[in-house]
């Protein structure tokens, strides 16, 4: 599903709005696991819990997202470079950098978490229709082997949703980034004035991403 900037924000929020909690936040840790194929609220939740790193995911465009099997997590090998965060007061926010692989194989990103976000969901940026809309990256971000992937304003990115305190310039905004086979890579990034990627939740009016 393309969805422009304020239709994924009064949706997206919303639902995560009503999954908060400390059991079942994004990146928190839980007593319980995630039971496999249970509905979740919004496709891009993560939880880590009993050393196991599970992602809440659509099985196809329209699908009700749910949680998969989990993994064993591990260090990953990935790195970023360059990494910042967009500040913002409230609403959303969104990460950028470089990410590398060092190693001789491919590596999927499936999800990322941070204290500082309800949510975090893995975007593209794409046209449709003369306009350039958000959407979730199907599949997530493949790092190649000994490769780089760029996040970039009005590229791919990390979509903070919902932030749960205010980020501010300078401060230093952790994230995990969950890989397919349970890997997870820790890391921060420096938050900073930023004019662009101006997402604004006005309860799902339709917009274009010209700002960003």
């Amino acid at each position: 599903m393309k969805l422009s900037i304020r239709t994924i924000i009064g949706a997206s929020t919303a639902a995560l709005a009503l999954g908060a909690g400390v059991a079942s936040a994004p990146g928190a840790l839980a007593a319980t696991a995630p039971k496999y194929d249970s509905t979740c609220k919004v496709s891009g939740q993560t939880m880590i819990t009993n050393g196991k790193a599970y992602v809440c995911v659509s099985a196809s465009e329209g699908a009700k997202p749910r949680w998969d099997r989990g993994s064993r997590t591990s260090t990953s090998p990935l790195t970023i470079a360059d990494g910042w965060a967009k500040a913002a007061d409230e609403g959303m926010s969104a990460a950028f950098g470089m990410i590398r692989n060092p190693t001789d194989k491919a590596i999927r990103v499936v999800g990322a978490a941070s204290p500082y976000a309800t949510g975090i969901q893995l975007h593209e940026v794409v046209m449709q229709d003369g306009s350039m809309v958000m959407q979730q990256k199907a599949g997530g971000f493949v790092i190649p082997a000994n490769g780089m992937f760029e996040l970039k304003p009005g590229g791919n990115h990390l979509m903070f949703m919902g932030i749960t305190r205010p980020i501010t310039p300078g401060m230093m905004v952790p994230i995990k980034l969950i890989t397919s086979d349970g890997g997870v890579m820790r890391t921060t990034v420096m938050a900073k004035v930023f004019a662009g990627a101006n997402e604004s939740y006005d309860g799902g009016t339709s917009s274009s991403m010209s700002g960003m």
